[in-house]
């Protein structure tokens, strides 16, 4: 039986971290800038200003439709006993449906058919806020419906 044996060897890494400017670097580095020439200055300018403005343009082409709206009234008067079917917002971003990213709160009770009521006359809401990074990330936007449920009022005959 042979015996295999392996050598290790160790190797080791030493880093120059010397981040004092040398005064021959300094010399060559403002030497090398001297030596551009004007017209490439200008031509990157130019090249950065044109390629801020082709974004912002290109940013308002791709958001143009955009949209976060209510569907329906924002404000909302019911009498007690009465439910109320929330036809919910409207979300488009970047061009893309994001219906489904729409988180709702509210403070009001709920049927098992979807329809919200209050048991109490007060002034209820329904807030939406989208889990989007145009609506939701960078922007903080959020819809609220105001509902306002009073007590019956008698009927008059």
């Amino acid at each position: 039986m042979a015996k295999k044996i392996t050598g290790k060897t160790k190797k080791k890494v030493q880093l120059n971290l010397d981040i004092k400017p040398d005064k021959v670097n300094s010399k060559k580095i403002s030497k090398s800038i001297k030596k551009i020439n004007p017209a490439i200055i200008l031509m990157v300018i130019l090249f950065l200003a044109i390629g801020a403005v082709g974004g912002w343009f290109g940013i308002k082409f791709a958001t143009r439709n955009d949209c976060f709206e209510i569907i329906g009234e924002e404000k909302i008067e019911l009498s007690i006993g009465e439910t109320y079917l929330d036809q919910g917002v409207k979300v488009i971003s970047f061009g893309k449906d994001c219906q489904d990213k729409v988180n709702v709160e509210t403070n009001l009770k709920k049927t098992a058919d979807g329809e919200y009521y209050a048991d109490q006359a007060g002034i209820y809401y329904i807030t939406y806020t989208v889990d989007n990074i145009k609506y939701g990330s960078i922007f903080k936007i959020q819809k609220i419906r105001l509902i306002s449920f009073s007590e019956a009022s008698e009927g008059v005959e």
